[in-house]
């Protein structure tokens, strides 16, 4: 079953332990003895954000497992299945500093938005389990179609972050924003993001860069990040076939997703320019995989390894 991510945000029940095979997935012994030894263009501490494997996340345990095989230490989560990870991150030595979350939560957003969430989980519940995993960013992943039809939409999207921003910070969190390429949609003179950029407080909410989503919106991420300068906290990682921009997602194709370093992407630029903005945590993600998605991570982020500064 191949999940979108507006069912996987409705639909997905808790995740259940279970068994699933590492055979194959783990790194050679050089591989491991020289991750995250500081010679390359990527931190010591990479991470996955945990959609790339949302179909095998009812076997938790053993998929944590194989993700600190491929050479992780980081994952950015998901948030039906908050309440099972503090004692499987302890158990397979991984950190979860972000984690991503539904607009409904802080926006106002509507009731169609809103069915996803489950009966009596509120803002604060989510809080409470971000908590529990010493998470340190609050990220919203997506806007539905129906929440994202104006220029007045993204300014009350605005203004909701910005107050969930001050909540979080009460909380001791960090407020960030992930996009896709719907928000370069110009609705005359202006998109999304513009709103975005100019009415978001930069102290309270920070982006996760996505360099696909920049690239299908026809930008070159790195000089995107460095534009955006100390903003952009967070980032994922993916590679993107050559193709012309395509701003509607719905029209992407399974085949533009590529594993990092099988694309067009320029990564050695992408994390210089990371690195300069000072950009925290790095997670490779894969939307779309043609077979098995851990083989495809571990692809990844043995070309990562593999950068030289």
């Amino acid at each position: 079953m191949n999940v979108t991510r507006r069912e996987l945000l409705g639909t997905m029940p808790a995740a259940m332990a279970g068994a699933w095979a590492l055979t194959g997935h783990g790194l050679s012994a050089s591989h491991q003895a020289g991750a995250g030894a500081g010679a390359g263009l990527v931190p010591a501490r990479l991470g996955v954000q945990l959609y790339t494997v949302r179909d095998q996340l009812k076997t938790l345990d053993a998929t944590l497992g194989a993700i600190k095989a491929a050479g992780f230490d980081e994952v950015e989560t998901l948030r039906p299945i908050l309440a099972d990870l503090p004692p499987l991150l302890k158990k397979h030595g991984l950190t979860a500093p972000s984690g991503h979350f539904d607009a409904a939560l802080v926006l106002d957003v509507g009731p169609i938005a809103q069915k996803g969430l489950p009966a009596g989980y509120t803002f604060e519940t989510a809080v409470a389990q971000a908590k529990a995993v010493d998470m340190k960013f609050f990220t919203v992943a997506y806007l539905m179609g129906e929440d994202r039809t104006s220029l007045d939409d993204y300014k009350r999207h605005a203004d909701k972050m910005n107050e969930a921003g001050r909540r979080c910070k009460a909380a001791g969190l960090q407020f960030a924003y992930h996009h896709h390429s719907f928000e370069f949609v110009k609705y005359g003179a202006e998109s999304g993001w513009d709103v975005l950029l100019a009415r978001l407080d930069k102290d309270l909410v920070a982006f996760e860069v996505d360099v696909f989503w920049l690239a299908a919106a026809g930008l070159d991420p790195a000089r995107t990040i460095t534009d955006l300068g100390s903003r952009v906290k967070l980032v994922h990682l993916k590679d993107r076939a050559a193709g012309p921009p395509e701003l509607d997602e719905s029209k992407v194709g399974k085949a533009a997703f590529k594993e990092v370093g099988s694309g067009s992407l320029d990564f050695p630029a992408i994390l210089r320019a990371c690195k300069a903005v000072g950009v925290q945590h790095y997670f490779v993600e894969q939307d779309q995989v043609p077979a098995d998605p851990l083989a495809s991570l571990k692809q990844s982020v043995t070309y990562l390894r593999s950068l030289k500064a």
